[in-house]
C-alpha cells in the first residue's frame, strides 16, 4: 500500500484485511515502495499517484521492470478523473483503477479482478516455460542428429573436391541427404535424397541408407539392386507417413553414359553441348511401397567429356520471397537458359537464389549438387596384370592402437595402408578390407567398450536412442583400448589378409550372432553377417572381445 496520507494507508490496510489478506505493506513514497518490493515481492501493489519526490507513475514503471515476466498487478489509487491522467497510468504499467473516497465493495471487486487476471498470467508463463523446455530438447535432438550426419554420413563421402556442393538447413539439421561412393571399376554413384521430416526423424533412416549405399556400391551392385535395398529398409524401418524422395546417378569408370533414377526429386538437368536435357522425375519415392515396381527401373543417357549435370531438392524451387513467390517462379528458369556448356552454373544460380529470398528465412533444407563430367571424377580403373607386374610376393604386418578419447576417430584403413605403399597390387581388395574393418571395429567398440546392445534397435525410437546414447557415450569420453592388426600372407594367385580386433571391453555373446540364427526382418546383425559372407572364416574368442577373420585376396 504506497500513499503519502498515513489515514488513507491505515483505511485500506484494514479494509485489505477485512478482504482476507493477512499482511499489509505500507509505504508512504516511492522510493521506499520499490524498497518493499524487492525485500517482500507483495502479491498486489495499490499505489497513489500525486507523491513528493517520486510519483506512482515512475515508481510503477520501476516495479513492473523488477517484476519482470511475474505478473504482480499494480491497481492505482487516484481522485484523477481527466482522460490524460488515466491514459499516463496505463502507459506506466498500472493494471486497473480505484478512486477516492475508497468503497469497500468496488475494491472487492477490483482484487477479485485482478487474480483472476493473475492467476491466468501464471497458468499461461508455466505453459510457456513448458514449451520452452521442449523447444530446448528439440534443439538438442537437432544438433545431435546435425552431429550424427556429419560424422556418419557426410564425411565418408568420396570426391567431394570434385563437386560443387550447396547446402543449407531451415533449421540446425539438414534433412537433404547427399551420398557419394565410388564403384570397383572407379566409376562414382550419388545419391540425393530429401526425407520427409527433419532433425532426428530423418537421421534415423539416413544412417541406414548411408551404410547399404556404401557397401553396395563397393561391391559394384547394379542400381537396381542398390535402390531395392534402399526401399526395403526405408518400407520397414519407417511409418506410414514417412519415406524418402530420391536421385540417384551412376557414372561408371568407362565413361560414356550415365544411369539415373529419379523417384519424387525435382528434375535433375543435364547440359551438353547439344543443349539442356531434363531427367524428370519418373517413380515413387524410396519406403512407400514394399517393393519397387520393376517398370520404374533406372535409365541411361550418353555423356561427354565437358557436359555437367545439376541436382537439387525441392528446397530450392520452391524457396519464397517476401512476397511469397517461388524462386521457380522469379528467376531459376532465366538462370537454367542461359546456363553456358562447359561451364559451372551453380555460383549463378546462388546469385539469383539470394537475390530473390534478400534474407527472408528458409522454410525448407535446400541442397544443391553440380557434378562436372570430366575424367578427374573417377578413380583410376583397375588393370589387369601386364607383363613384367605381379602380386607382392612380400608379407607385412600393420597394426595401430586406439584408446579412451582417441576410440571415436578410426581412420581410414585403405588410405593409410595405400599411403605407406601395402596395397600395390591389391588395390581390388580395398573395398571389402575397409568394410570388413569399419564393421568389426565398429562391434568392438560399441557392444565392448559403450556397452550398448543391437536389441535396442529393434523399433525406429530405440534405433535413435542406440545412436544418441552412443554419441553421448563417446563425447563423455570413453575409457578402454581397441587394437586392429592386420597382415597379409602372400600366395599363388590368392593371398590371404588375416585381421585382428581386440578390445578391452566385456565382450558379447557371440553364439547369438550365428548367420543360421538371424531373423531376415531384424535390423541389426547385418554388420557381422556381411563380415562372414566376405571372409574365409570368422572366429570369436575371449568372450567376444577378441575376433580373427581371414579375407582372401584373389
Amino acid at each position: 500500500m504506497v500513499d503519502d496520507e498515513p489515514t488513507n494507508r491505515r483505511l485500506l490496510a484494514r479494509m485489505l484485511k477485512k478482504e482476507g489478506f493477512d499482511e499489509v505493506m505500507e509505504a508512504s513514497g516511492g522510493e521506499q515502495a520499490i524498497a518493499q518490493f524487492q525485500a517482500h515481492r507483495p502479491d498486489i501493489v495499490f499505489m497513489d499517484i500525486m507523491m513528493p519526490q517520486m510519483d506512482g507513475f515512475e515508481a510503477t514503471r520501476r516495479i513492473k521492470a523488477l517484476a519482470g515476466m511475474d505478473f504482480v498487478p499494480v491497481i492505482f489509487l487516484t481522485a484523477l478523473h481527466d482522460e490524460q491522467s488515466l491514459v499516463r497510468c496505463t502507459e506506466s504499467g498500472g493494471d486497473d483503477f480505484l478512486t477516492k473516497p475508497f468503497n469497500f465493495s468496488i475494491l472487492k471487486a477490483r482484487i477479485v479482478a485482478m487474480e483472476r487476471v493473475r492467476d491466468l498470467q501464471r497458468t499461461i508463463a508455466a505453459k510457456n516455460r513448458a514449451l520452452a523446455q521442449l523447444l530446448e530438447k528439440d534443439r538438442q535432438e537437432q544438433t545431435l542428429a546435425e552431429r550424427i550426419f556429419s560424422r556418419a554420413v557426410n564425411q565418408r563421402n568420396v570426391a567431394t573436391e570434385r563437386l560443387q556442393i550447396v547446402q543449407r538447413s531451415a533449421a540446425t539439421f539438414n534433412g537433404d541427404l547427399l551420398l557419394t561412393q565410388h564403384l570397383p571399376d572407379g566409376g562414382l554413384r550419388i545419391l540425393l535424397g530429401d526425407f520427409t521430416g527433419h532433425g532426428l526423424a530423418a537421421a534415423i533412416g539416413a544412417l541406414p541408407v548411408s551404410d547399404a549405399f556404401r557397401t553396395m556400391t563397393r561391391k559394384g551392385l547394379d542400381d537396381e539392386q542398390v535402390l531395392e535395398e534402399l526401399n526395403r529398409k526405408l518400407h520397414e524401418m519407417l511409418p506410414a507417413d514417412r519415406f524418402m524422395a530420391a536421385c540417384l546417378i551412376t557414372l561408371p569408370g568407362g565413361g560414356g553414359e550415365l544411369r539415373w533414377w529419379n523417384g519424387g526429386m525435382p528434375s535433375a538437368w543435364l547440359r551438353t553441348r547439344e543443349g539442356l536435357r531434363e531427367l524428370s522425375s519418373h517413380a515413387l519415392p524410396l519406403g512407400i511401397l514394399p517393393a519397387l515396381p520393376a517398370r520404374e527401373c533406372p535409365r541411361r543417357i550418353p555423356i561427354h567429356e565437358g557436359d555437367h549435370l545439376l541436382l537439387m531438392s525441392d528446397g530450392l524451387l520452391e524457396a519464397r520471397n517476401d512476397e511469397g513467390v517461388q524462386f521457380q517462379d522469379a528467376g531459376f528458369n532465366g538462370v537454367l537458359t542461359g546456363w553456358d556448356w562447359n561451364r559451372a552454373v551453380l555460383p549463378t544460380l546462388c546469385e539469383a537464389l539470394d537475390r530473390h529470398c534478400d534474407g527472408a528465412e528458409p522454410e525448407d533444407d535446400v541442397a544443391v549438387v553440380e557434378v562436372p563430367l570430366d575424367g578427374a571424377l573417377f578413380q583410376p580403373r583397375p588393370t589387369d596384370p601386364q607383363e613384367g607386374t605381379h602380386t607382392p610376393r612380400g608379407g607385412w604386418t600393420w597394426s595401430l592402437v586406439l584408446e579412451d578419447e582417441r576410440l571415436g576417430d578410426l581412420p581410414s584403413v585403405g588410405s593409410v595402408l595405400r599411403g605407406l605403399g601395402l596395397l600395390e597390387g591389391l588395390e581390388d581388395c580395398a573395398g571389402a578390407l575397409e568394410t570388413i574393418v569399419n564393421e568389426l571395429y565398429s562391434n568392438a567398440l560399441e557392444h565392448g567398450i559403450l556397452r550398448l546392445h543391437s536389441p535396442m534397435k529393434a523399433h525406429p525410437e530405440g534405433f535413435a536412442t542406440y545412436y544418441q546414447r552412443r554419441a553421448e557415450r563417446l563425447e563423455a569420453g570413453p575409457r578402454g583400448r581397441v587394437e586392429i592388426r592386420i597382415a597379409y600372407e602372400p600366395g599363388d594367385g590368392a593371398g590371404a589378409i588375416r585381421i585382428r580386433i581386440s578390445d578391452t571391453g566385456d565382450g558379447f555373446d557371440a553364439e547369438n550372432w550365428q548367420p543360421v540364427t538371424q531373423d531376415p526382418a531384424r535390423p541389426w546383425g547385418r554388420g557381422i553377417a556381411l563380415v562372414r559372407s566376405l571372409c574365409e572364416s570368422v572366429a570369436f574368442d575371449a568372450g567376444g572381445s577378441r575376433v580373427e577373420v581371414v579375407y582372401r585376396c584373389t
